[in-house]
C-alpha cells in the first residue's frame, strides 16, 4: 500500500546530525525576536515595579507574583535568543510559562470583574480597571512569539534519486 504523498514527503525530512543543536536563524527570527524580547523585559520590570508599590494587600500580591514571573520569564527568554545554541527544554518550559502569565492576565481580569471575596484577607476598595491585568496577557504572547519565531528545527531534506 503506497503512502499519501505528503507522507512520503514528510519520510524524506531527517534530522541533521550535529548541527542539529546549532541554531540556524531566519533573517526576521534574529532582527526582530532579540528587540522584542528587551522590550518585553524593560516592560515586564517596570510593572514589577508599579505592582510592587500599589498592590500590597491580600489577593493583589497574585498581580505582584505574576510580575515577578514575567521578569525571571523575560530574562530567560532573552538569554536563550541571543545564545547561539538551542536549548530545546529550556525553550519548551520558557514557552510554557510564557503560557502561563497569559493565562495570569486574563485571570487578573476576571479577579478584577469581581472583585474582593470576603475572608481573602484586607480588602482594598479603590477602584479596579478592568482590562488592566491583560498588559500581562499581551506579555505573555510577545514574549512567545519572540522565543517562537526564532526557533527552527536544524532539518534537510534528503533527496533519493529517481523519486519525485
Amino acid at each position: 500500500m503506497a503512502l499519501p504523498r505528503a507522507l512520503q514527503q514528510l519520510s524524506r525530512v531527517r534530522f541533521t546530525g550535529p548541527e542539529l543543536g546549532d541554531r540556524p536563524r531566519g533573517r526576521i527570527g534574529s532582527r526582530v525576536s532579540l528587540p522584542i524580547a528587551a522590550v518585553v523585559l524593560i516592560w515586564s520590570i517596570v510593572e514589577l515595579v508599579s505592582l510592587g508599590v500599589n498592590h500590597t494587600t491580600g489577593p493583589e500580591l497574585y498581580g505582584v507574583l505574576v510580575a515577578a514571573l514575567a521578569v525571571g520569564v523575560a530574562a530567560a527568554n532573552l538569554m536563550l535568543l541571543a545564545s547561539n545554541r538551542t536549548h530545546v527544554v529550556a525553550t519548551v518550559v520558557v514557552a510554557i510559562l510564557w503560557a502561563v502569565i497569559a493565562l495570569g492576565g486574563i485571570a487578573g481580569t476576571i479577579a478584577h470583574v469581581i472583585g474582593p471575596v470576603a475572608g481573602h484577607g484586607p480588602v482594598d476598595l479603590r477602584p479596579r480597571p478592568i482590562a488592566a491585568p491583560l498588559v500581562f496577557t499581551a506579555l505573555g504572547v510577545l514574549g512567545e512569539l519572540a522565543l517562537l519565531s526564532s526557533q527552527r528545527l536544524g532539518v534537510r531534506r534528503v533527496h533519493h534519486p529517481g523519486e519525485e
